[in-house]
């Protein structure tokens, strides 16, 4: 196999990568606790975006609550960043799965 078409290969795939890892920052999901009292929005990157509570979920007596519902909001959010990055990764890559390139 010429070494050259690899190279130039691999530059391409390189380039894909880095492309879709830019492109993470506009992939927007959003994920919800406690009904929706708690919604956290992130980005492909992981970043939150926005937060928000219900004044319901604001108990003063109950601050653990709380606590658990943005637990809940973020984590979820984290699983559905993470599936959306590497799915945008994988459409880069051709679908090779390369360690530690998304999420």
């Amino acid at each position: 196999m010429d070494i050259q078409y690899l190279m130039r290969q691999a530059k391409k795939l390189e380039k894909a990568m880095a492309d879709a890892k830019e492109k993470l920052a506009e992939i927007a999901v959003e994920a919800e606790s406690g009904g929706g009292l708690v919604k956290v929005a992130m980005n492909g990157k992981c970043e939150i975006t926005r937060l928000t509570v219900d004044p319901k979920a604001i108990d003063p007596n109950d601050k653990a609550l709380l606590e658990d519902l943005v637990t809940a909001a973020v984590n979820a959010a984290v699983e559905k960043a993470r599936t959306a990055a590497d799915e945008s990764m994988s459409k880069a890559t051709g679908g090779i799965k390369i360690p530690g390139i998304a999420g």
